[in-house]
């Protein structure tokens, strides 16, 4: 499975960044942050493209899901967003 990794404010965006960069069914392919300062440094970190806009990640044929690592108040736009395009969700916080 693709993954595209949206926000990195959650205290376990990191972990949840690094399981999914190290099973071995899956892939990171992009990130996208509200904040593109803390976006594009931890998508650098992790090897990854950062993507300034939440709808052209989304859009992506190569991103199967996404792993929900936002402040929980952007839940409903984001995972709407994410379920709107057709892809996996995960998240913490259910809507």
């Amino acid at each position: 499975m693709r993954i595209g990794l949206l926000g990195f404010w959650h205290v376990h965006a990191k972990d949840y960044a690094a399981d999914a960069a190290a099973h071995p069914e899956t892939e990171v392919v992009a990130a996208w942050d509200d904040d593109p300062t803390r976006g594009t440094t931890r998508a650098s970190q992790l090897g990854v493209p950062f993507v300034r806009d939440l709808n052209e990640l989304l859009a992506r044929d190569d991103i199967d899901g996404v792993i929900v690592t936002t402040k929980t108040s952007a839940h409903p736009a984001v995972i709407g967003a994410a379920v709107a395009a057709g892809k996996h969700v995960f998240t913490e916080k259910v809507l």
